[in-house]
């Protein structure tokens, strides 16, 4: 069920908003219900004006999950997050909001849509975690409209959306909005809905090709910068691979031993820019784990004291280096 707090209508105009995106979207009524509380809706639809898309955007802002749209007199929908009025066809409509539809008979769980992890580091966290653990499912959203579902039990994703063969691919897409991704849980029942007859494809290899886009490892970069030692705890899926000699040479080393960047630079001869970018992806898919060097602090030097017998030594050897002089 999508929740939907409406405002600067009244309330037939309410209603006829709610009716026209149950209509588009093929939803029952109890699908697409209205709300009251900002904090438990999932989209906030706000007629455009200059002072209440100011005050939805604040809104909006401090709640990175919750969808935004604004829509005008005619009721034609734009997304309000966005810095270009870019309305909304049918399609896009319907496939932001018939994800979280599900069929009358299937039981949801409580935990069902709650927001586990958002942001590129939160996200990036959890994964992680839930990779190693082996365990649960989740789907992964943009601003509140869900992209793919990840099953980490059996190491598996499906996107929810067909993408384009021109264009960019679904990893670059996703990797270059890291830092607006968060992750929802889903039950078992939930996925198998929403997966139904949709292509279930390796989850590791889209991930890998994630980290490769976008400007969001600052954090980690830095990391390898203060001599981060990196050391890969399995072999990667050989998907991710294929046909980069550099990355078998790279995962040889690192399983043996941990090493820096620039170790690895100076130890393979292989360019810094792809190592990094070997790195990011081989973190994100839970591979590897990183490690920042402890740096000692360094006793401070105790002086010197001249003891007497000390300063009596050195004045024999002057007096003996001047009685040596007049000889």
């Amino acid at each position: 069920m999508t929740r939907v707090l409406v405002v600067g209508s009244d309330t037939r105009e309410e209603q006829t908003l709610l009716g026209r995106l149950r209509e588009i979207a093929g939803l029952p009524p109890e699908a697409l219900q209205r709300c009251v509380d900002l904090d438990q809706c999932d989209l906030l639809l706000v007629r455009d004006t200059p002072a209440l898309r100011s005050a939805a955007r604040h809104m909006a802002s401090k709640r990175p999950t919750m969808r935004l749209w604004l829509h005008d007199d005619a009721g034609a929908v734009h997304d309000g997050r966005g810095s270009d009025v870019l309305h909304l066809d049918q399609a896009q409509i319907q496939r932001a909001l018939a994800p979280f539809d599900a069929p009358a008979e299937s039981v949801e769980s409580p935990t069902d849509g709650l927001y586990l992890a958002s942001g590129a580091k939160q996200v990036t966290r959890l994964l992680r975690r839930r990779l190693q653990e082996k365990q649960g499912r989740a789907m992964l959203s943009l601003q509140g409209q869900p992209q793919l579902l990840i099953d980490f039990e059996h190491d598996q994703m499906v996107p929810l959306y067909q993408h384009p063969a021109e264009g960019p691919t679904l990893a670059q897409q996703l990797g270059d909005v890291f830092e607006l991704l968060a992750l929802q849980e889903l039950s078992q029942a939930r996925f198998d809905v929403l997966a139904d007859k949709l292509s279930r494809q390796p989850l590791r290899p889209l991930l890998w090709q994630m980290a490769q886009f976008g400007d969001n490892w600052t954090d980690f970069d830095r990391r390898l910068q203060q001599q981060a030692q990196v050391s890969l705890l399995r072999w990667p899926d050989f998907r991710v691979l294929a046909h980069q000699h550099d990355g078998f040479r790279l995962c040889s080393l690192l399983l043996k031993k941990p090493c820096s960047l620039l170790e690895c630079t100076q130890l393979l001869d292989v360019d810094i820019n792809a190592t990094r970018a070997f790195m990011r992806s081989a973190y994100l898919c839970g591979y590897a784990q990183v490690r920042v060097p402890e740096i000692a602090a360094t006793p401070p030097t105790a002086p010197v004291k001249n003891s007497a017998s000390t300063l009596l030594a050195r004045m024999w050897r002057s007096v003996r280096q001047r009685t040596g002089t007049h000889a």
